[in-house]
C-alpha cells in the first residue's frame, strides 16, 4: 500500500515566518482530520508551554479528566497552571480498562454541568488511552461538542490514541461499542513525562507503532530494529522519534479516512484478538489492575492475526517471523496471559467493534488479515477478510496455550 509519509507542518512559510520562534526543544506538527488542522506540540519538560497553549483558547473553564494516579502528578501540576486562567474543575478515576465504561461518563457529564460548563469550556484530557477516550466522549457529548485538548502521558496515548477523531467507551460486551468522533484541538506531548513511565508501560505505548509499520508501512521495519529495547530504557528523544514514526502514518491515513472506516481500519490489525485479550483480563492483574495491557494485547493480537492468516495459507513463514522477532524486541511475552480463558477471549471477539463493516455469517469473524508484511487483504471491502471462527479458535488456544508454557520468566514488571 503506498503511502506519502512526509508529517505536515503546522502552517504555510508565510504563517511561520510570522509566528513567534519557539522555546529551544519545543517542536510544532500537525495532522488533519476531516479538513480541520490539529495542533500537535512536543518538547521536554513544557509544563508552562502547555498551560500557555491552552489559556490562548480563551476557556471559560477547564474541565480536566484523569485517572488517580496521574492526578497526583502531572494532573495535578497542570490544574494549578490552569487555575491561573480560568475556574477549573479536576475529574478523576480509578485507573483500569474496566473504569472505562457508562458509569463513569455519566458521573462526569452530571459534575461538569455541576460545575457550570458552557460552550466556551475546554475539556483536558490528561493521562492514558482510558481517561483521553472518556475525555472525548464527554467534550463531544457536552452541548454538541466542546472542545478537546489532549495531554497524552503515556506512548500509547501519544502515539495512538490521541490521533484519533475517534470517542468511545466500553460495555459488559466489548470494548469502544458506544461513542462519537470528536477531532480534537490539540495534542500537547510533554516526552520528559512519558519517558518516566515505567518499562511495562512503555514496552505497552511501542506497539502500536509497531502495527502500523507490519500492516502499512514496513519501510520503517529498520528504524524500528535500531529503537526498540525489551528494557525499555528510552530516552525522550527515542520516545520523540517514535512518536514521528507514528504520526507520519496515522496523519496519512487521517487525510484519506478522518473516521477511519476504510484504510483507517488498517489501524485495527491486531486489535480483534487483542481487545478480547484486553477485557477477559480487566482488573485481573496484580494489585487489581488489568491482567494485560492495551499495547501488550494488540502485540499478541497481530501475533494472532499472522497465526491465522499462516494456517489459512496467505502469509509466509518468513512474515510470520518478521511479527515474532518485533513483539519480542518490545520484550512482550504470551506469558501476560496466563489465567486467561480462551472461552472469554472468544467471546468477546463475537462483539467485536468491527461487525458489520463486512458481511460474516454466523461462523465467520471479519479481521484484518496481511498476505506479507505490509500488504493487506481485500482493500475493496475495508481490509476485513472473513475468517472461520474455527481458525480464530484454533489461534487463540495456541496463543493462550504458549503462554500458560512459557518458562522465559517474562511477567508484568
Amino acid at each position: 500500500m503506498a503511502m506519502d509519509l512526509q508529517a505536515r507542518e503546522p502552517a504555510a512559510a508565510a504563517d511561520a515566518a510570522a509566528a513567534p520562534p519557539l522555546p529551544t526543544g519545543l517542536r510544532e506538527r500537525s495532522f488533519d482530520i476531516a479538513g480541520k488542522r490539529v495542533r500537535v506540540v512536543l518538547g521536554e519538560h513544557i509544563g508552562a508551554e502547555m498551560a500557555a497553549a491552552l489559556a490562548e483558547l480563551d476557556a471559560d473553564r477547564f474541565v480536566v479528566v484523569t485517572d488517580a494516579t496521574v492526578a497526583e502528578l502531572a494532573a495535578g501540576a497542570l490544574v494549578e497552571r490552569l487555575e491561573r486562567t480560568a475556574a477549573t474543575l479536576l475529574l478523576s478515576h480509578p485507573p483500569g480498562e474496566e473504569f472505562k465504561n457508562l458509569a463513569t461518563l455519566s458521573r462526569f457529564v452530571d459534575l461538569a454541568l455541576d460545575f457550570g460548563v458552557t460552550r466556551r469550556s475546554v475539556v483536558v484530557a490528561v493521562g492514558g488511552g482510558i481517561p483521553g477516550n472518556i475525555a472525548g466522549v464527554l467534550a463531544g457529548l457536552l452541548f454538541r461538542g466542546l472542545r478537546l485538548v489532549h495531554v497524552p502521558t503515556t506512548v500509547i496515548a501519544a502515539c495512538d490514541s490521541v490521533l484519533s477523531a475517534k470517542q468511545a467507551v466500553n460495555t459488559g460486551h466489548a470494548k469502544n461499542t458506544v461513542g462519537l468522533y470528536h477531532i480534537p484541538e490539540a495534542v500537547l506531548v510533554d516526552l520528559a513525562v512519558v519517558a518516566g513511565g515505567s518499562p511495562r508501560d512503555l514496552r505497552s505505548g511501542t506497539c502500536e507503532t509497531v502495527k502500523n509499520t507490519l500492516a502499512i508501512e514496513p519501510a520503517q521495519i529498520p528504524r524500528l530494529r535500531r529503537l526498540l529495547r525489551r528494557e525499555a530504557d528510552y530516552s525522550p528523544a527515542d520516545l520523540g522519534e517514535i512518536f514521528e514514526l507514528s504520526l507520519a502514518v496515522k496523519g496519512r491515513l487521517l487525510r484519506e479516512d478522518p473516521y477511519e472506516k476504510h484504510a483507517g481500519v488498517l489501524l485495527e490489525y491486531g486489535h480483534t484478538v487483542g481487545h478480547a485479550l484486553e477485557l477477559a483480563g480487566a482488573g485481573r492483574g496484580p494489585g487489581g489492575g488489568d491482567m494485560v495491557k492495551h499495547g501488550e494485547a494488540v502485540a499478541l493480537g497481530m501475533t494472532a492475526a499472522a497465526d491465522v492468516a499462516h494456517r489459512a495459507g496467505l502469509l509466509d513463514a518468513e512474515g510470520l517471523a518478521v511479527h515474532e522477532e518485533l513483539v519480542d524486541r518490545i520484550g512482550i511475552c504470551r506469558c501476560l496471559t496466563v489465567g486467561i480463558a480462551p472461552e472469554t477471549v472468544l467471546h468477546h471477539i463475537a462483539y467485536d467493534n468491527k461487525r458489520g463493516y463486512r458481511s460474516c455469517d454466523g461462523s465467520e469473524v471479519a479481521m484484518v488479515l496481511l498476505r506479507a508484511v505490509g500488504a493487506p487483504l481485500n482493500a475493496e471491502q475495508r481490509y476485513l477478510t472473513p475468517v472461520p471462527q474455527t481458525l480464530v479458535a484454533a489461534a487463540v488456544h495456541d496463543l493462550l496455550r504458549r503462554g500458560k508454557e512459557c518458562t522465559a520468566g517474562h511477567g508484568p514488571s
